[in-house]
């Protein structure tokens, strides 16, 4: 056998594509095609290497005792008993499909090679994105950091940490957005009192990138009734990657 002069998987790899496989060492290999994309790769090359010697091969027809046999032992009940002549044109379209079956089985294990091949490996996992951070520092003359911000974009929401007393003095802090020269958007009602996660509007969360502006406006109870900052804007800060 041909495959005895080579290593041992070339052997196994061989003698698949010869179909010389029966019984458990088939069934292995089988198993292997499915899970092993180099082993299937090795068959899909060489049923293509042989493929020439096959094609050289004149094709014989089998003897009729042969398919007769087949029939035989397939419709054993069906054939041997009476049957009109709808049931026997029946028998005759199930042996035409089990022919035709039994021919196209060699293309469908081809065609599995092929996509096992050509199947793109598993992509490696992504990083996940960067964190950004912004130091939200009061806008007076002594710029006293108030807030430590950090975005986790994974989780769409920035962690805040206040770093200095609250001094909104009774009105409720709101947390901007500013891209460039873009209006301010808010990302909703903060507390300054206590560090929190504050999640961030889904539509919001691309706006929060690396030169965007965080600041903080002190606005009514609930929030600025107009959609723009309506009280003071007490602290701001840039957000950096890190």
């Amino acid at each position: 056998m041909l495959a005895d002069m080579v290593p041992d998987d070339d052997a196994v790899a061989i003698d698949f594509a010869l179909g010389a496989l029966d019984g458990p060492s088939l069934r292995a290999a089988e198993l292997r095609l499915r899970r092993d994309p180099e082993f299937a790769a090795d068959v899909a090359r060489w049923q293509a290497d042989l493929s020439p010697l096959i094609d050289a091969v004149a094709p014989v027809a089998p003897p009729p005792t042969i398919w007769a046999s087949v029939e035989r032992e397939l419709f054993r009940g069906l054939v041997a008993a009476p049957a009109s002549s709808a049931i026997a044109r029946g028998v005759g379209a199930a042996v035409n499909l089990w022919r035709g079956l039994a021919f196209g089985a060699s293309s469908v294990a081809a065609v599995a090679i092929a996509l096992l091949v050509a199947r793109p490996a598993t992509p490696v996992a992504e990083a996940p994105p960067a964190l950004l951070a912004a130091s939200i520092a009061s806008t007076d003359a002594a710029k006293a950091i108030l807030i430590t911000a950090t975005y986790d974009p994974a989780r769409g929401a920035v962690i805040l940490t206040p770093s200095a007393k609250d001094a909104s003095h009774g009105l409720t802090p709101e947390l901007w957005v500013i891209v460039g020269k873009d209006k301010p958007l808010s990302l909703g009602v903060i507390d300054l009192h206590d560090p929190q996660a504050h999640r961030i509007p889904q539509a919001l969360r691309s706006k929060l990138t690396g030169g965007a502006t965080l600041a903080i406006s002190l606005e009514p109870a609930g929030g600025s009734p107009t959609g723009q900052p309506t009280g003071p804007v007490v602290a701001a800060g840039t957000l950096t990657v890190i």
